[in-house]
């Protein structure tokens, strides 16, 4: 019977964050999305502006020239921007929170699989209840780690451009109060960035307490 409810709630451990995997891979693709379309509109803003309008006349429906000229002339370009800024915050927020809920649950059902194994006396060469801890670190494939550091430089790189670009824009243009908010923001994100990136690779992690015992 005990061993029953154990492995009921391995079962319903292992599905939670399952689903949790799936939440967190399709925040990872929005925000990829966000971030590409916040690089977009930084760096292509003659010919992104225009499009922007378009596409939201198109969905109010908006087909008076004069109407769209109006609205091409006084849209908010730069509040946008700073709208999709804030959103990618709220996103990187939420991916490293996901990331390290999910690490979190595969740590404990790794640790309850050990139990379960001692409570049914399984010797040591049965796989059974190995499926997170010592069968998942033997099987995994030798190139895997690496994955998710593609994954970590791919994101890495359109934020940076997106926020550099950003700053730089309300900069340039004269608009300090925006730089220093672009700029609040900006340190923010890149703070939960770097937590998500340590949290998310074994493999970084491991440089990084490398590079920490040797200094």
């Amino acid at each position: 019977m005990k061993a029953e409810i154990l492995a009921e709630h391995y079962q319903k451990t292992f599905e939670l964050t399952l689903t949790l995997w799936e939440q967190r891979n399709r925040t990872f693709l929005i925000l990829l999305f966000v971030i590409g379309l916040g690089t977009f509109l930084t760096f292509n803003v003659n010919q992104a502006e225009p499009l922007l309008v378009d596409f939201i006349a198109k969905i109010f429906n908006v087909e008076d020239k004069t109407r769209l000229d109006e609205l091409r002339g006084s849209f908010p370009y730069g509040l946008i921007q700073s709208v999709i800024l804030m959103v990618v915050l709220y996103l990187f927020v939420q991916l490293y929170h996901r990331t390290i809920t999910i690490t979190r649950n595969y740590r404990y059902l790794g640790s309850m699989e050990a139990e379960i194994r001692a409570f049914l006396e399984l010797d040591q060469e049965k796989v059974s209840f190995t499926r997170e801890s010592t069968f998942y670190w033997e099987q995994s494939p030798r190139f895997s780690k690496y994955i998710g550091v593609a994954y970590i430089v791919i994101i890495g790189l359109l934020l940076f451009a997106f926020l550099i670009m950003r700053i730089y824009s309300d900069f340039k243009s004269g608009n300090f109060f925006a730089t220093i908010i672009d700029l609040i923001l900006a340190l923010i994100t890149i703070f939960f960035y770097f937590n998500y990136a340590y949290s998310s690779s074994s493999f970084l992690r491991y440089l990084i307490n490398e590079v920490r015992g040797k200094t």
